[in-house]
């Protein structure tokens, strides 16, 4: 249990309401002092994979992200940082399934991040469905796709932050006092800084990269 850690942590606001960030990246890190060591070595191992959004720097293909990816999973994660990371590569499988679909790209041979067992294996038979026959199973699939298509930068990066917001939220409340609570704040701290740094124009150049960045992967 984190009870000092936790209650040393002011409330981060809904990042679309928010004017400022409530703790400053310094401040986060020497609260962070306080996890034990395996914890903190863990959240410093996965926190790249799960950011929403790249600074731009290095575009990596999805091949690479997922060559990393299996490197990561070989590794003891604890489970809430674990359930967020499948959450998130979930994410970016369908997600790049989208962007194929949208450049005229064939199928992927495979799901780059999950497990055998997921549903969004149903990608490669389900290719000419909309949404991959799988709204039923993730909603945000078909707004995700209509946005896509509008190329609105902004409306799609605005939605999976909603939706992962949403997700920590249940999370955290699942142990209030326990790493859960910790990985869930770490997060959704990180989602609120990047949308209060976001600019439509930065948008839609990330947006850009995105498609680029798909149709020079080769399966």
């Amino acid at each position: 249990m984190y009870y000092d850690l936790i209650a040393s942590l002011p409330h981060l606001p809904h990042f679309q309401s928010a004017e400022h960030c409530p703790i400053t990246p310094l401040r986060l890190r020497q609260r962070l002092g306080l996890l034990r060591r395996g914890d903190a070595e863990s959240l410093h191992r996965v926190w790249p994979f799960v950011q929403l959004r790249s600074d731009g720097s290095a575009i990596e293909s999805d091949h690479v992200i997922a060559k990393r990816y299996r490197l990561l999973v070989e590794s003891p994660i604890p489970t809430p940082l674990r359930g967020y990371l499948d959450y998130r590569m979930t994410q970016q499988t369908l997600l790049a399934a989208l962007r194929r679909k949208q450049a005229a790209m064939g199928p992927p041979a495979t799901a780059l991040f999950a497990d055998p067992s997921s549903p969004i294996h149903q990608i490669y038979w389900n290719w000419d469905k909309p949404v991959f026959g799988l709204s039923n199973v993730y909603p945000w699939l078909t707004g995700a796709s209509d946005r896509l298509a509008s190329g609105d930068a902004l409306g799609l990066e605005q939605a999976m932050a909603e939706l992962n917001w949403r997700w920590l939220g249940r999370m955290a409340e699942q142990s209030v006092f326990g790493f859960a609570a910790v990985v869930a704040y770490v997060f959704k701290w990180d989602l609120l800084r990047s949308w209060l740094a976001n600019d439509s124009a930065e948008a839609k150049q990330r947006f850009q990269n995105l498609i680029d960045r798909v149709t020079h992967v080769a399966d």
